[in-house]
């Protein structure tokens, strides 16, 4: 049976939404990856209607055969993304073909045949806890625009920085969500797993100024987002990442939002706090995810061989 893939992609991502309960987040990557998967499909029975039963796992290796090789020919002979990137387009390809399987509109499975490529295990970079204090003092000594930016950008960063969250999660954050009495944020994380996660009082302060900074000039309520921008508005993604960076490159010549979350859980490994707990604390359902994150510092290493070891 044939089906149009434009009508069959509109139905696979409802399904990931309203029954699988994927984030926002998910869902833009695989409309991202089913697209170019489906365009490829397309050009292979040069029709919108594909019949996906006549799909095999030859198929899906030579689709992703011709991804890196598109990956190379973009970037003059350079790969221009990683690993990683294919193995997302693997496991979206995955999903739609368990999708498709599980529905009855193919007879057979041909994705789980299919291996998924291994990822490099590049560690991101951390900063160094000595230049924690001046990143938290960028944003306010040297604005990038106006003075409640700066103090609105140093409370996110002292909130990455006290709690390890992710760019998402830190964005759809409301007022409501910081307990500031027990000290705690509420964090709705991957997949709709709700975490409560401790914040510090360095981030709780700066919260609180930013908040009293803007409640001169807004009228401010208990369900509004926590972060917003010049209009009221939650702040976009991207202003945030750009942001970010700035920052970083002022204070160390690299780095990402991404840095402040494995700086987190970096430090706490280096002070001597449980990987489980890091794990929690990072919202992870492995612990091999958690372990790609924690690069412990070679003289922290050193000191617990010379510590722990009956000869160290």
């Amino acid at each position: 049976m044939k089906i149009n893939h434009k009508v069959i992609k509109r139905e696979f991502l409802s399904y990931i939404k309203n029954e699988r309960g994927y984030s926002d987040h998910t869902i833009s990557s695989y409309r991202i990856d089913i697209s170019i998967f489906l365009k490829f499909c397309s050009e292979i029975f040069s029709d919108d209607l594909i019949d996906f039963n006549s799909i095999n796992s030859k198929t899906i290796r030579k689709f992703l055969a011709t991804e890196i090789d598109r990956g190379y020919s973009n970037n003059n002979g350079v790969k221009s993304f990683s690993t990683k990137t294919l193995k997302r387009r693997l496991a979206t390809v995955k999903s739609f073909f368990n999708y498709l399987y599980s529905f009855e509109k193919i007879n057979d499975n041909p994705a789980l045949h299919v291996k998924t490529p291994k990822i490099e295990k590049k560690l991101p970079n951390f900063i160094s806890e000595d230049l924690i204090e001046e990143l938290m003092n960028t944003p306010v000594e040297t604005p990038i625009t106006s003075m409640i930016d700066g103090i609105r950008d140093k409370a996110i960063l002292e909130l990455f920085y006290a709690t390890g969250l992710r760019l998402n999660e830190l964005l759809s954050l409301n007022i409501c969500d910081v307990d500031g009495h027990e000290a705690l944020v509420k964090v709705m994380g991957k997949g709709g797993k709700e975490r409560i996660v401790p914040i510090g009082d360095n981030a709780l302060n700066c919260i609180n100024k930013y908040l009293e900074e803007i409640g001169k000039s807004l009228n401010v309520n208990f369900n509004d987002p926590i972060f917003i921008n010049k209009k009221g508005k939650r702040l976009p993604k991207r202003t945030l990442q750009e942001r970010i960076k700035k920052y970083l490159y002022r204070v160390m010549g690299n780095g990402s939002v991404h840095t402040l979350r494995h700086t987190f859980a970096t430090h706490l490994m280096d002070r001597g706090a449980d990987i489980l707990t890091i794990k929690e604390l990072l919202g992870h359902s492995s612990l091999s995810s958690t372990q790609l994150y924690t690069s412990i510092n070679p003289e922290t290493i050193k000191n617990s061989y010379n510590k722990s070891h009956p000869r160290g």
